[in-house]
């Protein structure tokens, strides 16, 4: 039997490893490959690996990656499922206006789509930073406001949602984005995964199946869509 791997995003399988796992299990009882699952400790590693795997499932900069240089091919996307990002402020004294960005510095981590989508929404306002602090991590963009080594931060609307209520309480939220237009996908290597009918058929069926909603459930995914070129032409105009 063939063996495929699948790379998830770290911070999906940071949130909920298990899921994935039930997800690979429903994936080989269905196909004639079995799927294994090799999970990335951080961002450097799982971008490291993602071009030599099977199945992908990664944030839109890391997926348009992998399908415009790699030649992956975008199988589907979350049902109403998008990355946006908050605009955040510490924990102490009255919230600040978002007016008050302009001209601070903002932690955020720069390389990633949240980031884009903050400053161009800040752009389209006249409201500039002053400059970005870049970390590494999430976290470590709610740590930084936190602890008031920077006034505000930049931080995904999915990172937030899945801190602790301690954690939630370390920033407050002083505006978020609601683009609904980018979003993580699930992609697949042409040459190894053929026929890719039989797994977006898979997937799309997946919702009327009650093993395939339990699994789904567990993600907190509604189902899955397909990619269509006007999701990704957007997408690269808001990279770009």
């Amino acid at each position: 039997m063939k063996e495929l791997t699948l790379m998830v995003c770290p911070h999906d399988t940071a949130r909920n490893p298990g899921g994935w796992h039930r997800m690979v299990q429903y994936l080989t009882a269905r196909l004639t490959a079995r799927i294994h699952f090799e999970r990335s400790s951080d961002f450097a590693e799982f971008r490291q690996g993602i071009a030599s795997a099977d199945l992908v499932y990664s944030n839109p900069t890391d997926s348009l990656s992998l399908i415009d240089a790699h030649g992956f091919y975008p199988l589907a996307h979350p049902a109403d499922t998008y990355d946006e990002a908050l605009l955040i402020a510490g924990p102490e004294g009255d919230l600040p206006a978002t007016e008050a960005i302009h001209g601070a510095m903002v932690a955020t981590v720069t390389q990633l789509l949240p980031t884009r989508l903050a400053t161009q929404a800040l752009r389209e306002r006249g409201i500039i930073p002053a400059s970005f602090a870049h970390r590494d991590s999430w976290l470590s963009v709610v740590r930084s406001v936190w602890n008031g080594e920077v006034p505000f931060g930049i931080l995904y609307r999915d990172a937030y949602e899945s801190l602790s209520p301690q954690g939630r309480e370390m920033v407050r939220i002083m505006e978020d984005t609601a683009d609904h237009a980018a979003f993580h996908m699930l992609c697949a290597q042409p040459a190894r995964c053929d026929p890719l009918s039989t797994l977006t058929d898979l997937l799309a069926s997946m919702g009327a199946d009650p093993e395939g909603a339990a699994v789904l459930a567990d993600l907190r995914i509604p189902g899955w869509l397909p990619v269509t070129d006007a999701d990704l032409a957007l997408l690269r105009a808001l990279v770009a």
